[in-house]
């Protein structure tokens, strides 16, 4: 991978998720690589959102697995975006081949997949930036401003021009490799999970973003860091048969090391988890306990993105506070509520830095949440 992402140097502090100086332009020469999961929000209607969360895993996982480990991404709940060196593109374009092929095949679900050039992007009058968040011993998180990745997302929604077909090039278990929804979706601590997205009406408006970041965390009394979701002591294992099903639903069925690997691993992860038996082995032990810290619960790509925890009360004001602002016509906002949070897997390793868990709202949060924002959007436009 070029050294321009490895080079990034990093910050750490959530408030400052929005600096400028953290982010640098992209080189022309990249790509941005987007997945998007078509009628979304019909499927979560139907009870769908953990293949839709699952499939937006897979977007990212599927190119970490057969192109880098040292991509940037973004998780959207219902999609993705990656970027990447137009070197990759031939690799890139077989793996949203494949993606595109078994999203229909095993979930009957249809995405919209296709490659943007940077320097297309920016001869629209877009940037793409970058930054780097670091978050203890996970694998660092990619920030992006500029407006570059919401516009080649709509160029992939809205052209062929950009997209590729479906094409069955890699197979199943290349495509979803580590890739695992074994866990329950895990109940909210204090009543509520939150969804919210926060885009400022402004492009690259700082100002209005730390203010949101300040004021959620004056209501909720605590740094946006502490606001994770995921609490493993309310987390539960899914039951045998039906981790099976999935198991089996993206596995090539058949007599291989590979397909026999993934039941034996289904066999006894089960136990281990479900039943609390992992709490007899050190290394299992140390994974439990290190999984909020490889969770994507918030992030940055000219909008505010977060799965946070809250209480009916902190709901109530948090609403009221976007509400406020977006009528005073400084940004837009989408919130979903439920009662849990929903985790995708990828573990390579149970080593620290070699697991990732994608974070969303049961019932499809992010996705609901940007129903909300486009209305407002839309709102903003017709005035």
């Amino acid at each position: 991978m070029d050294s321009f992402y490895q080079a990034l140097d990093g910050f750490s502090n959530t408030a400052e998720i929005v600096d400028d100086h953290h982010y640098k332009p992209v080189p022309d020469d990249w790509l941005i690589s987007v997945v998007d999961v078509r009628g979304s929000t019909e499927a979560i209607k139907a009870g769908r959102y953990r293949d839709i969360n699952f499939m937006g895993a897979a977007a990212i996982t599927s190119h970490l697995n057969l192109i880098s480990r040292d991509l940037p991404f973004m998780f959207g709940g219902d999609g993705a975006v990656l970027l990447i060196k137009e070197s990759m593109s031939d690799a890139a374009t077989k793996v949203l081949q494949s993606l595109s092929c078994h999203a229909k095949e095993v979930f009957d679900l249809e995405l919209h997949t296709g490659l943007v050039p940077v320097r297309t992007i920016r001869a629209m009058g877009r940037d793409v930036k970058m930054a780097k968040y670091l978050s203890g011993e996970s694998p660092p998180q990619a920030m992006f401003k500029g407006g570059g990745v919401s516009l080649a997302e709509s160029l992939v929604k809205a052209s062929d021009h950009y997209r590729v077909a479906a094409t069955c090039v890699f197979s199943k278990e290349d495509v979803f490799a580590g890739l695992s929804c074994r866990w329950k979706p895990i109940p909210s601590s204090t009543g509520v999970t939150l969804s919210v997205l926060v885009q400022p009406l402004a492009l690259d408006d700082e100002k209005t973003v730390k203010q949101v970041i300040t004021e959620f965390e004056r209501i909720l009394g605590q740094p946006l860091s502490n606001l994770n979701p995921i609490n493993m002591q309310q987390a539960r294992y899914e039951p045998f048969f039906k981790n099976l099903r999935r198991q089996l639903s993206i596995s090539d069925v058949g007599v291989s090391k590979v397909f026999l690997m993934a039941l034996f691993e289904v066999v006894i992860t089960v136990p281990l988890f479900r039943f609390g038996c992992y709490k007899y082995f050190s290394r299992l032990k140390n994974y439990m306990e290190t999984i909020p810290t490889h969770c994507d619960f918030h992030k940055y790509d000219d909008t505010l993105r977060m799965v946070i925890n809250c209480s009916d009360q902190e709901h109530k004001a948090l609403a009221n506070y976007l509400e406020q602002h977006y009528e005073q016509g400084q940004l837009v906002f989408g919130i979903s509520a439920s009662d849990a949070a929903q985790m995708t897997c990828h573990v390579e390793s149970l080593a620290d830095g070699e697991h990732l868990h994608f974070i969303d709202g049961s019932d499809g949060g992010y996705a609901m949440a940007a129903q909300g924002l486009k209305k407002q959007l839309l709102a903003v436009d017709q005035a």
